[in-house]
């Protein structure tokens, strides 16, 4: 347990306790070690009263955290920062908004917008495509990739053709896989 000695942050508490305390859930309260004559003293108080309370040092107030769920919640954070770091990547080497809404699930207006904030400019038209024999090794590279997922594949493709766009390379692959 963590004991909370910030008189604000005891407060907080406090008064989500006697919140909840009117929703009529006081068996999770019980739970926690709070008595049933206390929970009702406590739901009668004031809130100068309650501001008072929490300065007190007597009543010992502490957390828990559940190490698994924070695990979890940590990972699930970081898989985010994860998608959006490689969501901004491509929009600033020029993924098509085709690609972003096939990869990403992002609207064709969200991609332009994002495309405007990173100063992102693509030329009007159809994008041409390098030559055959580029195309070729494009080709054999994407396909000595052996990861799954879709958008890790064309991060790494683009690691190796830097000096491509996203959206000629996902048009050189999808000529060759239309080809087969």
């Amino acid at each position: 347990m963590l004991p909370l000695l910030d008189a604000q942050v005891r407060l907080i508490l406090l008064n989500h306790i006697a919140v909840r305390l009117n929703g009529s859930d006081p068996e999770a309260l019980r739970a926690t070690g709070i008595q049933t004559e206390e929970l009702q003293r406590l739901r009668a108080l004031s809130a100068a009263d309650l501001h008072r309370l929490a300065a007190m040092r007597a009543p010992m107030i502490a957390i828990a955290v559940d190490g698994h769920k924070l695990k979890a919640g940590l990972r699930a954070l970081a898989l985010s920062h994860e998608a959006k770091t490689l969501e901004t990547y491509f929009i600033r080497h020029g993924a098509s908004w085709r690609m972003m809404k096939t990869l990403f699930k992002v609207r064709h207006k969200l991609t332009l917008q994002r495309r405007r904030e990173y100063g992102v400019r693509r030329p009007p038209g159809r994008t041409p495509l390098p030559d055959f024999p580029t195309r070729e090794r494009v080709w054999r590279v994407w396909a000595a990739i052996s990861e799954p997922d879709p958008r890790a594949r064309y991060y790494q493709l683009h690691q190796t053709f830097c000096g491509l766009s996203l959206e000629v390379l996902a048009a050189v692959v999808s000529e060759f896989e239309n080809e087969q």
